[in-house]
């Protein structure tokens, strides 16, 4: 999807899920994705929250079932800037996008297989990093007992010969789709706009085949930030609105 049909203005219908707040106030709907462990007092909203208008209060749910939880609701309704007027509310909420499992590798087996045993943590990458020449390194886990660096590089020979003498049957490289550079150059922009997108965290990650991009979790996707991710390779950014178009 492209991250302009992400859009919406005033008067357009919209959809997200959150946590119900009462306060004097007003009701609201907290769409922060991202918790910490401090207890909050009663009324308390994250500065990702948007008001809730013609909600149905008594129908949130107050026990814990699958695809629910106490206190959390999905709505669709009219954006009206900071606020939503209510057209259909459920007490199920959508499921996250899964993370990918990192169990099936890229690379095909060592003729003795896999080896059963964990990465070293103190590996010498020497100047792979500094060089940019390592992307992104990821550990897969093809069975309980097994571990394999996967390393996404723009260069696989110089990878493969720092790594492989201390990683035995334990080593992948597989060519990146992306540069160091261009993930941190996202990075930075990012980091820029972070309180003019409203974003609430970002971050490298690595997909099933162990190909680096950056995630984005934020509020929502406005004209000026969609501009500027389209025009980035395509699969480099996946944003992660709380509020997208319905």
């Amino acid at each position: 999807m492209a991250a302009r049909d992400l859009v919406f203005e005033a008067g357009d219908r919209v959809r997200t899920w959150g946590q119900y707040v009462a306060g004097p106030d007003g009701d609201w709907l907290d769409l922060a994705r991202t918790h910490d462990l401090i207890s909050k007092p009663p009324g308390w909203k994250s500065d990702l929250s948007i008001r809730l208008i013609g909600g149905d209060v008594e129908a949130i749910p107050t026990d814990w079932v699958p695809n629910r939880a106490p206190g959390y609701v999905s709505v669709v309704g009219t954006w009206c800037d900071e606020s939503i007027e209510v057209e259909a509310q459920s007490p199920d909420i959508s499921a996250r996008e899964p993370s990918a499992g990192w169990t099936d590798l890229p690379c095909p087996p060592p003729p003795g297989g896999w080896r059963h045993d964990a990465v070293v943590w103190d590996l010498d990458f020497g100047d792979l990093e500094s060089s940019g020449a390592i992307v992104h390194p990821v550990i897969f886990r093809p069975s309980a007992d097994q571990e394999v660096l996967v390393v996404a590089t723009t260069d696989v020979d110089a990878v493969t010969q720092q790594l492989s003498p201390n990683l035995p049957d334990q080593l992948c490289v597989v060519p990146s789709r992306f540069t160091r550079a261009q993930l941190d150059e996202v990075n930075d922009v990012l980091q820029a706009h972070w309180r003019q997108w409203r974003l609430e965290s970002f971050g490298t990650g690595a997909d099933a085949q162990a190909q680096p991009f950056i995630r984005a979790e934020l509020f929502r996707v406005i004209a000026e930030m969609a501009e500027w991710a389209d025009s980035l390779p395509a699969g480099l950014l996946r944003l992660r609105p709380a509020l997208r178009p319905a």
